[in-house]
């Protein structure tokens, strides 16, 4: 699996770089996806994706009929963002 990257932001703080890996945990994907991985979830999507940029280039509208068809989301941003925010909180209580 390629490593994946994202960015999440605290409050008053500088993006801090974050690996999909554990943005998407398993935790996440199983109590809010058809998935156990988000390695799983992409191949499930039948995305072909060798690289940050094959992911960065993947269609915003694939993702989204990926995304409502086996979650519980209703677009690829709502997914995401819920991620992040429980990601940001996890930090936090850190």
């Amino acid at each position: 699996m390629v490593k994946l990257m994202g960015y999440y932001q605290l409050p008053g703080a500088m993006p801090q770089p974050v690996d999909f890996a554990d943005l998407f945990d398993k935790s996440f994907m199983r109590k809010y996806t058809n998935y156990r991985t988000f390695e799983k979830f992409l191949q499930g999507g039948r995305f072909c994706i060798e690289s940050q940029q094959d992911f960065e280039d993947l269609p915003e509208e694939q993702m989204d009929r990926h995304v409502e068809k086996t979650t519980r989301f209703g677009s690829w941003k709502e997914m995401i963002d819920f991620a992040t925010d429980c990601y940001a909180r996890k930090q936090l209580e850190r």
